[in-house]
């Protein structure tokens, strides 16, 4: 395997080894990869980095890293014009970082809202993978003509961030499963009603034609989960709200509600209302293409009930 870099990199490397932070630049060579990608391993796990960005990369290997992250991948150049320029804040060049966390951490995570955070993977001992993301733009050169020269090449790299690197990972690594949870704000609400403990909020489930219900001891996650897992709530048009019967989950205190349909065809339409009369539509794409929002939502009602 090609492991040579640039004279440039090497350089660069050298001169600000004083100053950027100390991570792991040595590949893991396994007889079964293909020469054409750069493997780096943190505890049994592999992230592939094609070699042709290995050199335009630094890809940091976090060990033991309280937080979970196990790799990070940001463009050298950004690196070294930023420090150049005295900008050594907010992570310049940063494309990505994977972290792991258990079902506890995870469960804190959904109950706020995750920017540049996505859940991608789950693995055979519960713990889940997280893709972190920047939201905004790290590419930073000195000047204009650098700027225009290096743009297709800081694109190619998101694209390949952005793309590619959550399926290799778990094409990668043996007994990882595609896993995601959605972060809108009704996936927030319900994620709250379960797993939120400081303060719990209070939060009642009712329907057109009968009074909210709560019981402390129905469990709101058996719901929440299939609610929230491997799912995506979009917003929508306030006009294609249907007409009918819902399900209702409220939340008193916060004068904010969240109303499911169960009219036929418009079973994952889901209604946000807030106290001052504002209001979203969302409609839900469950990727097993069969579970219904409000059937499940009825399912909880009358479990509740079933505990008056």
């Amino acid at each position: 395997m090609n492991m040579k870099r640039s004279i440039f990199t090497v350089a660069l490397a050298a001169s600000l080894a004083a100053v950027l932070p100390s991570y792991s630049a040595t590949p893991v060579i396994g007889s079964a990869v293909c020469e054409a990608m750069v493997p780096y391993e943190n505890d049994g796990m592999l992230l592939m980095v094609p070699g042709y960005y290995d050199e335009l990369i630094y890809t940091k290997v976090f060990k033991e890293d309280k937080e979970g992250r196990l790799f990070s991948c940001t463009e050298a150049k950004s690196v070294a014009d930023a420090w150049l320029q005295n900008e050594r804040e907010n992570g310049p060049g940063w494309l990505f970082t994977i972290q792991r966390v258990s079902k506890d951490k995870l469960h804190e995570l959904l109950c706020s809202e995750m920017s540049g955070m996505e859940v991608f993977a789950k693995d055979a001992e519960g713990r889940f993978y997280v893709f972190c993301h920047p939201t905004d733009v790290r590419f930073i050169r000195q000047d204009a003509d650098d700027m225009q020269r290096d743009s297709k090449r800081w694109q190619e790299l998101c694209e390949w961030a952005g793309k590619d690197v959550r399926g290799e990972f778990i094409e990668t690594n043996q007994g990882l499963v595609p896993e995601s949870y959605d972060n809108s704000s009704v996936a927030i609400a319900l994620a709250r009603a379960a797993y939120a403990n400081n303060p719990h909020p209070k939060y009642m489930v009712s329907t057109n034609q009968f009074g909210p219900l709560f019981s402390k001891e129905v469990k709101a996650s058996e719901y929440v989960e299939q609610l929230i897992r491997n799912v995506k709530y979009e917003m929508v048009d306030l006009e294609e709200a249907p007409d009918g019967e819902y399900i209702v989950l409220n939340f008193p205190q916060e004068e904010l509600r969240f109303d499911f349909f169960k009219l036929s065809g418009k079973e994952n339409y889901v209604r946000e209302v807030h106290g001052d009369g504002f209001e979203i539509l969302y409609k839900a794409t469950f990727a097993d293409g069969e579970t219904k929002a409000s059937s499940v939502m009825q399912k909880w009602y009358n479990e509740l009930a079933a505990h008056r």
